[in-house]
C-alpha cells in the first residue's frame, strides 16, 4: 500500500511523480513557478528526489514536453502521468 501522501487523485488536476537529483528539486521547483498557473510542485521524499506535480488537465501535454526536456540536464524520471 502507498503512503498516503501518495494517494490523492483529484478530479480537476493530474499527479506527475518525477524522480530526479535532490540537488536540482529547488532548480525544478524555481523553473515550474516561473510559469504562472502551469503547474504546483510538492517534495514527497527529499532523499530520494522524490516530487509530484500537480497541473491542469489543459497544461498536461505542456508539462510532458517540459519534463520530456528536462531529463537529461536534471537526470530526471518521470514515475507515472
Amino acid at each position: 500500500m502507498n503512503p498516503p501522501m501518495l494517494q490523492p487523485e483529484y478530479d480537476d488536476s493530474v499527479q506527475i511523480r518525477v524522480e530526479l537529483d535532490r540537488q536540482k528539486i529547488a532548480a525544478l521547483v524555481a523553473l515550474i513557478e516561473s510559469y504562472d498557473d502551469f503547474a504546483v510542485v510538492r517534495t514527497l521524499d527529499q532523499a530520494r528526489g522524490l516530487v509530484e506535480l500537480m497541473c491542469s488537465p489543459d497544461y498536461l501535454d505542456e508539462v510532458r514536453a517540459l519534463l520530456e526536456s528536462l531529463k537529461s540536464a536534471m537526470n530526471l524520471r518521470v514515475l507515472d502521468s
